[in-house]
């Protein structure tokens, strides 16, 4: 007998659900208050990272993110508020001068100063400290601290997005006296910061323990301590919650929230991610260097299937590059098409000789991952393409990551930092980019001129050609604009932020007490 496509799309579903069912649990009474004083968190795997200038993964980013704070802020609701600037203003065509909060200490009692913002933001593109986020602030010529408070920042060219930029990913401020005098390794395994939590330990696949700052200038967090618990495996995440071991689970699959939600002191928060989820391609391999093949391995993929049978409807089909409530976001562009028959012809077209194409992936670093990867590569088998699913652990990816050694293909969640498209697809596709393993001309051109202009329709155009070509050569195979879902126990106020932060600051989380 043959298992169709279908089936398997609903037999991941159903087993996800079965494992999230904790033996004999009873569902408790409902707690609506507590008195914790502990808050205690778990997500898909181990961080890599504490340094933040080393990681934009989503484990990392959760803790790193409290720890440190930036210039400017990002909160879920997408506005763009102070963080360690008050404020800040253009000055001519090409200086941005901003003015820094007063009286902040580090987590060590040093004083916060200009020159950590400056050695900061340098040390993002410095070529010597190889970080991860090295094209994200190139637009910066030079920076200026005329005075402990005050810090002149001059691009190259207008750039309108800079304090955009600098609230997010490489916008985290580091402590210059501290990291030189104990170096980069010990930083890292011992991070200081100036954000609402301070480091505590991190044992390795285990737990990252944090207490609260007292000092914070945005008001001690609602809790004495963050524990940030690593349970890769969906089920005892799930478990944990549902036990009242955790109160707050990450990445929880729209199977496995109903039962969240069936319990009488849990609940589910979500939000439409400000990215895609996609298979990102090494476009420098055989057969994937053929825009052909990954024309066919696109059309092939059932996108609505995935998304009805899988996601439960929690997610939109990807039109493109571009995230659906970005700037420059096409609304005319229809999702990405399903045709077997015309992915069929394709790979006859590209000549293509039945060589293996492997999809690397966790097992739920990225909710739904491991079952995704299996559904793709059913409906690519029904097309002919010799497909291969391979598992492994988060380290191992966030290894490969690093060294640029994908085989194939692989998840990638792109995070749209500035809500523009040159805050995800051109940075992390373009020119030195940690997904720099395919290159166009043209492509390059556009994108290196939509990032320095001021003029919106010109952007708007730029985007446009560079979404045709994307849809030509495929450096990623979007598959799903998803909403993240979070397990959360009732008595936690806490609203999801749609770029993965883990926000804990004051304004956003607290515990309801009686």
């Amino acid at each position: 007998m043959t298992v169709s496509r279908r089936d398997l799309l609903k037999g991941a579903a159903l087993a996800g659900a079965a494992a999230a069912l904790p033996g004999g649990l009873a569902a408790p009474a409902a707690a609506q208050t507590t008195q914790k004083r502990e808050l205690v968190v778990a997500q898909g795997g181990d961080i890599a990272w504490l340094d933040p200038h080393m990681s934009t993964s989503s484990n990392d980013i959760r803790i790193s993110f409290n720890i440190f704070d930036n210039l400017t802020s990002r909160r879920p609701d997408g506005k763009l508020l102070a963080g360690l600037a008050t404020e800040w203003k253009l000055q001519g065509q090409q200086a941005w001068v901003f003015k820094l909060r007063q009286g902040v200490k580090w987590h060590n009692g040093d004083p916060f100063t200009s020159a950590d913002v400056k050695f900061s933001i340098d040390r993002t593109y410095d070529p010597a400290a190889k970080t991860r986020v090295s094209t994200i602030l190139t637009t910066i010529e030079r920076i200026e601290t005329p005075d402990a408070t005050t810090v002149v920042i001059h691009t190259k060219k207008p750039d309108p997005l800079l304090p955009a930029r600098l609230g997010f990913y490489a916008g985290q401020i580091m402590p210059k006296k501290y990291f030189e005098s104990v170096g980069a390794e010990t930083f890292n395994q011992k991070p200081v910061g100036t954000g609402p939590v301070r480091f505590v330990s991190w044992t390795k696949d285990d737990k990252v323990v944090l207490d609260a700052n007292p000092d914070y200038w945005g008001g001690k967090p609602d809790f004495d301590r963050l524990i940030v618990r690593a349970l890769p495996e969906m089920a005892p995440r799930i478990g944990a919650l549902l036990k009242g071991e955790i109160d707050i689970a990450t990445q929880v699959p729209p199977d496995q929230g109903e039962r969240v939600r069936g319990n009488a002191s849990t609940t589910v928060a979500g939000a439409l991610y400000g990215g895609l989820y996609v298979l990102a391609v090494n476009s420098k391999v055989k057969p994937l260097d053929n825009p052909l093949v990954k024309q066919a391995l696109s059309v092939a993929i059932d996108r609505d299937a995935i998304i009805k049978e899988l996601w439960r409807g929690r997610g939109i089909a990807p039109s493109g590059p571009i995230a659906k409530g970005d700037n420059h976001f096409d609304a005319s562009l229809p999702a990405l098409a399903y045709n077997p028959k015309e992915a069929r012809e394709l790979l006859k077209k590209a000549g293509y000789k039945n060589e293996e194409i492997v999809i690397e992936t966790t097992a739920a670093y990225m909710a739904g991952d491991k079952p995704m990867s299996e559904a793709i590569q059913a409906m690519w088998k029904d097309v002919g393409v010799n497909a291969k699913v391979e598992v492994f652990e988060y380290s191992v990816r966030a290894q490969k990551n690093r060294d640029k050694t994908f085989k194939g293909l692989w998840w990638s969640d792109p995070t749209s930092t500035l809500r523009d498209p040159d805050g995800m697809m051109w940075r992390l596709l373009g020119p030195g980019g940690p997904q720099d393993y395919w290159r166009h001309a043209e492509w390059d051109e556009l994108g290196n001129a939509a990032r320095f202009s001021v003029d919106e329709k010109f952007r708007g155009e730029a985007y446009k050609k560079m979404t045709k070509i994307f849809l030509e050569h495929f450096p990623w195979i979007p598959v799903i604009q998803p909403y993240e879902d979070y397990g959360l126990q009732k008595y936690a106020e806490w609203t999801p932020d749609p770029l993965q932060q883990l926000e804990i600051r004051r304004f956003n989380f607290k515990f309801r007490r009686a």
